[in-house]
């Protein structure tokens, strides 16, 4: 079960989605602000040279298209009759769904190509020529690739949802230390990408935070479609 309280969950989303949106539209700087930190003047985001971050873009963009590649084998294999790794068919199917409609549609085909957020490297206030706009205020300061939200952290964010719904396998199979690991990393990889983005001057902390929540909201969605009709029933 990914979501042991669904409605709770879906509630908890909800509320923070709304803070979020009031926080970051009535205080727009908060943006400036955070992204300063890693910001210098002279050396502009001076993080973005620094080969172990790169390192770790690289190595979590690729693990999760290893998860989609594996959502995707299995669900053609399943659908065959024929489980992979002891993984339920609608687990793979819930993993290669949120993964086309969250990341590759949403974020990347969708927001990414139309909101026209401009990148903090980008953007006036950090040595760019580019204005800086509010979060959730479409703009034209971008014509393809923008801010607006996180590609990568939506997709790292996405990887950790999917370990979580792999977590029941993990743990009949694997000895503990495993399983302790799995789900640190289940959290680990999406906080630490998300904030490399922003460390980087890609992205505002808006976009990461959006990401996040976007991509819990359609978790949300396929889990009561997909994942809770093969739940037993109390």
């Amino acid at each position: 079960m990914l979501f042991r309280e669904p409605g709770r969950a879906a509630g908890a989303v909800a509320g923070m989605t709304a803070v979020a949106a009031l926080v970051f539209t009535l205080w727009p700087e908060v943006d400036l602000w955070f992204s300063g930190l890693f910001h210098d003047p002279a050396a502009g985001f001076w993080l973005t040279a620094s080969p172990l971050l790169e390192f770790w873009r690289d190595s979590a963009w690729n693990l999760s298209i290893a998860m989609f590649l594996c959502a995707v084998i299995g669900l053609v294999f399943g659908l065959a009759g024929r489980h992979v790794a002891g993984v339920a068919t609608r687990t793979w199917g819930f993993i290669a769904t949120l993964y086309l409609i969250g990341p590759i549609l949403l974020v990347n085909e969708l927001l990414k190509e139309h909101w026209g957020r401009a990148r903090p490297a980008s953007s006036d206030a950090f040595g760019g020529t580019a204005a800086f706009s509010p979060a959730l205020i479409p703009s034209d300061q971008c014509a393809s690739n923008c801010s607006f939200v996180s590609g990568e952290g939506s997709a790292a964010v996405t990887l950790g949802i999917a370990m979580l719904a792999l977590l029941p396998v993990v743990e009949r199979r694997a000895p503990r230390a495993v399983v302790l690991a799995w789900r640190w990393a289940a959290v680990l990889i999406p906080f630490a990408t998300l904030l490399q983005r922003i460390a980087t001057g890609r992205h505002f902390l808006s976009d990461s935070v959006f990401a996040t929540l976007f991509m819990l909201a359609i978790a949300l969605v396929l889990d009561r479609l997909i994942l809770a009709p093969a739940r037993p029933r109390s």
